[in-house]
């Protein structure tokens, strides 16, 4: 089985995707009353409109994630902490996303950026 979707529910469903779009460049690829739904590859992300929101780590695999860092910062999104090697062999950053969504960058570092990580 393979995953396509997950549930965050968030009690400002418009300014939710208002903050997709300006920030993200994301914009729903279907909406009714108190849901919608926005693609990032493979997988989609449901919006639910209620009054609990659900705290979830989103993470979003990059290529260039200090470029998209600073993008995203650029269009408003608000950094929780700066782009970081990992002792798990990744680059991440993470920002602030709308209700209590945070969001993660990541990119895999190469092995001898690895290496070189794990001597200091």
């Amino acid at each position: 089985m393979d995953g396509n979707h997950f549930h965050v529910i968030v009690r400002d469903l418009a300014g939710a995707l208002a903050w997709f779009a300006r920030v993200w460049t994301a914009e729903p690829v279907y909406r009714e009353e108190g849901m919608a739904m926005i693609r990032f590859g493979p997988i989609l992300l449901i919006l639910d409109q209620d009054e609990e929101e659900t705290i979830t780590t989103t993470g979003y695999a990059t290529a260039g994630r200090d470029a998209n860092f600073r993008t995203v910062v650029g269009r408003g999104a608000q950094a929780i902490e700066e782009p970081a090697d990992r002792s798990w062999g990744v680059r991440a950053a993470y920002l602030k996303g709308p209700g209590r969504i945070p969001l993660e960058l990541e990119q895999a570092l190469d092995a001898n950026a690895r290496s070189s990580d794990s001597a200091t």
